[in-house]
């Protein structure tokens, strides 16, 4: 019986080293198959996250372009509002604006209308903080009637060290009086350089249309008053 039991468990001993061979193999393909399973999976999300990436990209460069366009339209549409503005104002008196656009007359059209109340045309002037100038009128008023014209000053001066250019605008009160309120020259909108202590004169030449004598609109406007702004001319030194 011993010598039975002997060689049964000799043979159960030799058969270990074929399990212990074969359980490493199996193990090494299974980490093997599990390998490439998580290779695979990773090389999809890489190539999936590749062109989520081109995605927005692509998205982003569109969203620019729009954008772009859109901000290179308004600045378009703003200079171009600007002039168009100045015209219509200059045409119509709109918002205070003086007329401009004088309608040609002759010495019958255009002198002054005798037996109509005097008008009152007075004068203001400011400048711009960030413009070292002087900006006075050189007379509070003068008194014209429809028809007549005139002559009035501004003074400017810098009173820094530098050159500096600047730009003035204007309006008239009451607004309603403008679309009769003609300048035959003025300084407006045209940039005024002045060297440093320079003071210059600047001319308003005007007249009052005739019609604002024919309008019952005008019966209650006795003064009128320009008023001039000066600012600093942008980007320019």
């Amino acid at each position: 019986m011993l010598h039975i039991f002997r060689n049964a468990a000799k043979a159960r001993l030799s058969m270990f080293p074929s399990l212990r061979q074969r359980l490493p193999q199996a193990r090494v393909a299974r980490f093997a198959t599990e390998k490439d399973s998580v290779s695979r999976a990773h090389i999809q999300g890489r190539e999936k996250m590749r062109l989520y990436q081109e995605h927005l990209k692509k998205r982003n460069m569109t969203s620019l372009l729009y954008a772009g366009s859109f901000l290179i339209t308004f600045v378009g549409i703003a200079y171009a509002a600007v002039p168009l503005y100045r015209i219509f104002c200059k045409r119509t008196g709109f918002m205070g604006a003086p007329k401009t656009d004088v309608v040609i007359r002759d010495e019958n059209t255009l002198r002054p209308l005798e037996g109509h109340r005097p008008l009152k045309i007075k004068f203001s002037a400011q400048v711009s903080g960030t413009l070292d100038w002087k900006f006075i009128p050189e007379q509070t008023g003068v008194t014209v009637v429809p028809g007549e014209t005139a002559l009035a000053f501004y003074k400017a001066k810098n009173l820094s060290k530098k050159a500096i250019i600047g730009i003035a605008t204007y309006n008239v009160i009451p607004e309603k009086s403008a679309q009769y309120f003609n300048k035959i020259q003025c300084f407006c909108f045209d940039e005024q350089k002045l060297d440093p202590g320079e003071e210059v004169d600047m001319p308003v030449f005007f007249f009052i249309d005739p019609e604002f004598a024919e309008d019952p609109w005008m019966d209650d406007v006795d003064t009128i008053t320009l008023s001039y702004s000066f600012f600093k001319a942008t980007n320019r030194d």
